[in-house]
Protein backbone atom coordinates (compact mmCIF):
# COMPACT_ATOMS: atom_id res chain seq x y z
CA UNK A 1 0.00 0.00 0.00
CA UNK A 2 1.42 3.44 -0.92
CA UNK A 3 2.14 6.02 1.74
CA UNK A 4 -0.54 8.50 0.61
CA UNK A 5 -3.31 5.89 0.78
CA UNK A 6 -2.16 4.76 4.23
CA UNK A 7 -2.07 8.39 5.41
CA UNK A 8 -5.62 8.99 4.19
CA UNK A 9 -6.76 5.79 5.90
CA UNK A 10 -5.12 6.93 9.13
CA UNK A 11 -6.87 10.32 8.90
CA UNK A 12 -10.21 8.61 8.27
CA UNK A 13 -9.70 6.34 11.24
CA UNK A 14 -8.60 9.26 13.41
CA UNK A 15 -11.94 10.93 12.76
CA UNK A 16 -13.60 7.56 13.32
CA UNK A 17 -11.79 7.19 16.64
CA UNK A 18 -12.99 10.61 17.75
CA UNK A 19 -16.54 9.25 17.62
CA UNK A 20 -15.87 7.58 20.98
CA UNK A 21 -16.51 11.08 22.34
CA UNK A 22 -20.17 10.39 21.58
CA UNK A 23 -20.09 7.57 24.12
CA UNK A 24 -18.31 9.78 26.66
CA UNK A 25 -20.86 12.54 26.16
CA UNK A 26 -23.76 10.12 26.44
CA UNK A 27 -22.33 8.66 29.66
CA UNK A 28 -21.88 12.13 31.14
CA UNK A 29 -25.47 13.13 30.36
CA UNK A 30 -26.80 9.78 31.53
CA UNK A 31 -24.94 10.06 34.83
CA UNK A 32 -25.66 13.67 35.69
CA UNK A 33 -29.02 14.23 33.96
CA UNK A 34 -31.22 11.41 32.63
CA UNK A 35 -31.42 8.75 29.90
CA UNK A 36 -33.90 10.88 27.95
CA UNK A 37 -31.61 13.91 27.95
CA UNK A 38 -28.70 11.71 26.83
CA UNK A 39 -30.69 10.19 23.95
CA UNK A 40 -32.07 13.57 22.92
CA UNK A 41 -28.53 14.97 22.80
CA UNK A 42 -27.43 12.18 20.46
CA UNK A 43 -30.53 12.77 18.35
CA UNK A 44 -29.62 16.46 18.12
CA UNK A 45 -26.14 15.45 16.96
CA UNK A 46 -27.71 13.21 14.31
CA UNK A 47 -29.86 16.08 13.05
CA UNK A 48 -26.81 18.33 12.80
CA UNK A 49 -24.91 15.67 10.84
CA UNK A 50 -27.88 15.20 8.52
CA UNK A 51 -27.98 18.95 7.85
CA UNK A 52 -24.26 18.94 7.07
CA UNK A 53 -24.67 15.95 4.77
CA UNK A 54 -27.63 17.62 3.07
CA UNK A 55 -25.49 20.63 2.21
CA UNK A 56 -22.58 18.44 1.11
CA UNK A 57 -24.63 16.11 -1.09
CA UNK A 58 -27.32 18.43 -2.42
CA UNK A 59 -25.51 21.74 -2.87
CA UNK A 60 -21.91 20.58 -3.33
CA UNK A 61 -20.05 23.58 -1.85
CA UNK A 62 -16.39 23.91 -2.73
CA UNK A 63 -15.28 22.95 0.76
CA UNK A 64 -16.91 19.56 0.20
CA UNK A 65 -14.17 18.70 -2.30
CA UNK A 66 -11.51 18.94 0.41
CA UNK A 67 -13.58 16.86 2.83
CA UNK A 68 -14.39 14.20 0.26
CA UNK A 69 -10.69 13.59 -0.26
CA UNK A 70 -10.76 11.67 3.02
CA UNK A 71 -14.04 9.85 2.41
CA UNK A 72 -14.37 6.42 0.88
CA UNK A 73 -15.47 6.34 -2.75
CA UNK A 74 -19.07 5.31 -2.02
CA UNK A 75 -19.42 8.03 0.66
CA UNK A 76 -18.86 10.81 -1.86
CA UNK A 77 -22.39 10.41 -3.20
CA UNK A 78 -24.08 8.90 -0.14
CA UNK A 79 -24.35 9.48 3.60
CA UNK A 80 -21.01 9.20 5.39
CA UNK A 81 -20.27 6.55 7.99
CA UNK A 82 -20.52 9.13 10.80
CA UNK A 83 -24.29 9.30 10.30
CA UNK A 84 -24.68 5.53 10.57
CA UNK A 85 -22.49 5.40 13.67
CA UNK A 86 -24.64 7.97 15.47
CA UNK A 87 -27.79 6.08 14.43
CA UNK A 88 -26.33 2.86 15.82
CA UNK A 89 -25.40 4.66 19.06
CA UNK A 90 -28.96 5.91 19.50
CA UNK A 91 -30.47 2.48 18.87
CA UNK A 92 -27.89 0.63 20.98
CA UNK A 93 -28.13 2.83 24.06
CA UNK A 94 -31.92 2.90 23.78
CA UNK A 95 -32.42 -0.86 23.35
CA UNK A 96 -29.49 -2.48 25.20
CA UNK A 97 -28.12 -2.31 28.73
CA UNK A 98 -25.42 0.33 29.08
CA UNK A 99 -22.41 -2.00 29.14
CA UNK A 100 -23.70 -4.07 26.24
CA UNK A 101 -24.22 -0.92 24.17
CA UNK A 102 -20.84 0.43 25.29
CA UNK A 103 -19.05 -2.72 24.10
CA UNK A 104 -21.04 -2.92 20.86
CA UNK A 105 -20.20 0.64 19.85
CA UNK A 106 -16.60 0.43 21.07
CA UNK A 107 -16.02 -2.76 19.08
CA UNK A 108 -17.27 -0.97 15.98
CA UNK A 109 -14.87 1.90 16.62
CA UNK A 110 -11.71 0.22 17.92
CA UNK A 111 -12.04 -3.19 16.28
CA UNK A 112 -12.65 -1.68 12.86
CA UNK A 113 -9.81 0.80 13.42
CA UNK A 114 -7.25 -1.92 14.17
CA UNK A 115 -8.54 -4.23 11.43
CA UNK A 116 -8.36 -1.50 8.79
CA UNK A 117 -4.90 -0.17 9.69
CA UNK A 118 -3.30 -3.60 10.08
CA UNK A 119 -5.01 -4.79 6.93
CA UNK A 120 -3.81 -1.81 4.92
CA UNK A 121 -0.25 -1.98 6.26
CA UNK A 122 0.38 -5.75 6.52
CA UNK A 123 -2.56 -7.47 4.90
CA UNK A 124 -0.97 -9.10 1.88
CA UNK A 125 -2.73 -12.40 2.56
CA UNK A 126 -6.42 -12.09 1.70
CA UNK A 127 -9.08 -14.64 2.55
CA UNK A 128 -12.39 -12.95 1.68
CA UNK A 129 -12.44 -10.20 -0.91
CA UNK A 130 -10.29 -7.35 0.39
CA UNK A 131 -10.27 -8.70 3.96
CA UNK A 132 -6.89 -9.87 5.20
CA UNK A 133 -5.94 -12.47 7.77
CA UNK A 134 -3.80 -10.01 9.74
CA UNK A 135 -6.45 -7.31 9.77
CA UNK A 136 -9.25 -9.65 10.79
CA UNK A 137 -7.25 -11.26 13.59
CA UNK A 138 -6.14 -7.85 14.81
CA UNK A 139 -9.72 -6.62 14.83
CA UNK A 140 -10.89 -9.69 16.75
CA UNK A 141 -8.18 -9.29 19.40
CA UNK A 142 -9.10 -5.62 19.77
CA UNK A 143 -12.75 -6.56 20.23
CA UNK A 144 -11.77 -9.03 22.95
CA UNK A 145 -9.66 -6.36 24.69
CA UNK A 146 -12.63 -3.96 24.62
CA UNK A 147 -14.81 -6.59 26.34
CA UNK A 148 -12.10 -7.53 28.81
CA UNK A 149 -11.64 -3.92 29.86
CA UNK A 150 -15.38 -3.22 30.10
CA UNK A 151 -16.69 -6.33 31.88
CA UNK A 152 -13.71 -8.63 32.63
CA UNK A 153 -15.84 -11.10 34.62
CA UNK A 154 -18.39 -11.62 31.83
CA UNK A 155 -16.47 -13.61 29.21
CA UNK A 156 -19.75 -15.31 28.31
CA UNK A 157 -21.02 -11.95 27.07
CA UNK A 158 -18.09 -10.18 25.45
CA UNK A 159 -16.51 -13.18 23.67
CA UNK A 160 -19.61 -13.95 21.54
CA UNK A 161 -19.98 -10.23 20.90
CA UNK A 162 -16.36 -9.99 19.75
CA UNK A 163 -16.81 -12.96 17.41
CA UNK A 164 -20.02 -11.51 16.00
CA UNK A 165 -18.50 -8.06 15.50
CA UNK A 166 -15.57 -9.62 13.65
CA UNK A 167 -17.77 -11.72 11.35
CA UNK A 168 -20.06 -8.79 10.59
CA UNK A 169 -17.06 -6.59 9.77
CA UNK A 170 -15.71 -9.22 7.39
CA UNK A 171 -18.93 -9.96 5.54
CA UNK A 172 -20.41 -6.45 5.39
CA UNK A 173 -19.71 -4.95 1.98
CA UNK A 174 -22.45 -2.70 0.66
CA UNK A 175 -24.02 -1.88 4.02
CA UNK A 176 -22.21 0.36 6.50
CA UNK A 177 -20.56 -1.68 9.25
CA UNK A 178 -20.83 1.26 11.65
CA UNK A 179 -24.51 0.35 11.73
CA UNK A 180 -24.36 -3.43 11.44
CA UNK A 181 -21.56 -4.19 13.93
CA UNK A 182 -23.08 -2.49 16.99
CA UNK A 183 -26.60 -3.75 16.30
CA UNK A 184 -25.78 -7.40 15.63
CA UNK A 185 -23.16 -7.77 18.36
CA UNK A 186 -25.21 -5.73 20.83
CA UNK A 187 -28.37 -7.72 20.19
CA UNK A 188 -26.56 -11.00 20.81
CA UNK A 189 -24.94 -9.64 23.95
CA UNK A 190 -28.28 -8.42 25.28
CA UNK A 191 -29.92 -11.78 24.61
CA UNK A 192 -27.16 -13.54 26.56
CA UNK A 193 -27.54 -11.13 29.48
CA UNK A 194 -31.29 -11.67 29.57
CA UNK A 195 -31.19 -15.44 29.07
CA UNK A 196 -28.71 -16.03 31.89
CA UNK A 197 -30.09 -13.18 34.06
CA UNK A 198 -26.63 -11.70 34.38
CA UNK A 199 -25.85 -8.71 36.57
CA UNK A 200 -23.89 -5.99 34.83
CA UNK A 201 -21.68 -3.62 36.85
CA UNK A 202 -22.98 -0.17 37.82
CA UNK A 203 -22.12 2.85 35.71
CA UNK A 204 -19.34 4.82 37.39
CA UNK A 205 -18.39 8.05 35.67
CA UNK A 206 -16.53 11.09 36.98
CA UNK A 207 -15.83 13.85 34.49
CA UNK A 208 -12.33 15.21 35.23
CA UNK A 209 -13.07 14.95 38.94
CA UNK A 210 -16.02 17.33 38.61
CA UNK A 211 -19.71 16.92 39.38
CA UNK A 212 -19.19 14.46 42.23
Amino acid sequence: MDGISLFREMIRKLFHLSSILIVVGYTFLLTYFSPRVAILAMTALLLILLEVEYVRLEHRPRIAEAIEGFLRHHEKTRLSSAVFLVISCIISFSAFDYWVAFMAVSMAVFGDLVAALLGKAFGETKFYGTKSVVGTLGGFLMNMIVGLLAVPHLFIVFAPMAITATFVEVFTKKMDDNLTIPLFSGFLGQMIVMYFSLNLPPIEFTFLGLFN
